[in-house]
């Protein structure tokens, strides 16, 4: 069964890292899809169902046509457990009780299944694996109803110029607040949008509710100079996104060169993604680019060289070590590569005032943080504006 030209964005690799198989049967419980643990589980033993799910061997997809379905992709249509029985060749039988969520992608029914790789005693690993994929789908599902009801908030936290002592721009930041879950930190409800395909949805929410909030600013005489927007890398294998930004900057009649993208690097982007093109094509029309947490994770000094950066940001892990050598020497490096390349190198995370003073003193002059202000509603902004416009016109 052929689904070509689904490509969530999301990497079979990840799934290779653990020992969870991963299965996709069609609605004759045939199996159409499964990842390269599942297909060495399937070789060398022998799965039963109470259903009697049939099994081929000679149906496994290649790896470069493997695809995760993704929440954004499908609606689901009810979920239920079943049992497996798992026959090892060398051991006795035993029962693993695996979740199946069934869907439908395109018109066709399709169900998922992760199952266990064998071994004596799984049930309490498995159990406890299964409640925290049932957990992550339901916070995913509770995140995406709530991000479709515009239930998110956003946050403006200031950069300034220290040399001037002007607003520099703000960077935008999504927070959500659940009725059931309370406050969700952003790194976690990030990365299930990530995981579960909808994140370029969520990014491109965000945009909107930033242009129409600087447009609005500016009929208010509030000169917020930039906007920065964190964007996934994986919301750049969405083919209109280009697109949709221009679409956006015009219906709140704002020039691209208001806008800075923020993006981080990330191994999951490979050579053969559209990642590097996009920003380039984003580049040419004005947008600037800003490579985020430089200098950790997988930040790629050679790709750097290809790539439209008009800003560098210095992660906070190297701000708030600036006690140790090796922490002040890659803030200095950064700084260097930023001049190199012609882009603004901007120092996040600021708390102290013995860290602003080290940061003026070797040469970065846009600086983000709470010394100067924490992220703040749209209401605490307009009031952190003007008192800061009164302050420095005294």
């Amino acid at each position: 069964m052929k689904t070509e030209g689904m490509n969530t964005g999301h990497d079979w690799q990840e799934l290779q890292e653990t020992n969870h198989g991963f299965i996709v049967l069609d609605s004759n419980d045939v199996i159409v899809s499964c990842n390269n643990q599942a297909q060495k589980m399937l070789s060398s033993s022998r799965f039963y169902s109470k259903n009697d799910a049939l099994l081929p061997l000679g149906c496994f997809w290649s790896e470069a046509e493997q695809r995760i379905y993704s929440v954004a992709e499908f609606r689901r249509i009810v979920g239920k457990s079943i049992t497996l029985t798992f026959m090892p060749t060398q051991s006795e039988s035993y029962k693993i009780k695996v979740q199946v969520e069934t869907f439908q992608l395109l018109g066709q029914h399709f169900c998922s299944l992760l199952i266990q790789e064998a071994c004596p005693t799984p049930s309490d690993y498995v159990e406890s694996y299964l409640r925290d994929s049932r957990q992550s789908l339901s916070m995913a599902q509770m995140l995406r109803t709530d991000l479709q009801q515009s239930k998110l908030a956003l946050h403006y936290q200031p950069q300034i110029n220290v040399s001037s002592n002007q607003l520099y721009g703000v960077e935008v930041l999504a927070r959500w607040h659940n009725e059931e879950l309370g406050h969700v930190a952003p790194d976690e409800f990030i990365a299930l949008a990530e995981n579960f395909g909808f994140i370029a949805e969520l990014d491109l929410w965000v945009l909107r509710g930033a242009c129409r909030q600087l447009a609005a600013w500016r009929k208010k005489n509030i000169n917020v100079p930039l906007i920065a927007v964190n964007f996934s890398p994986l919301s750049f294998s969405c083919p209109s996104l280009k697109n949709e930004i221009q679409t956006i900057l015009e219906q709140n009649s704002l020039m691209a060169t208001c806008l800075v993208l923020e993006v981080t690097e990330s191994k999951k982007i490979k050579p053969s993604d559209p990642f590097v093109d996009v920003v380039s094509e984003l580049h040419s029309i004005g947008v600037t680019i800003s490579l985020d947490d430089f200098g950790t994770g997988y930040s790629n000094l050679k790709r750097l060289l290809k790539f439209p950066v008009s800003q560098l940001k210095l992660d906070r892990a190297f701000v708030s070590a600036l006690q140790n050598k090796l922490s002040v020497e890659l803030s200095y490096m950064v700084l260097s590569i930023s001049k190199k390349i012609g882009a603004v190198a901007i120092a996040e995370g600021v708390e102290t005032q013995q860290q602003l003073s080290y940061l003026k003193a070797i040469g970065y002059d846009v600086i983000q943080g709470y010394l100067f202000s924490p992220p703040l509603s749209t209401q605490s902004f307009e009031s952190w504006f003007l008192n800061e416009t009164l302050m420095s016109e005294k």
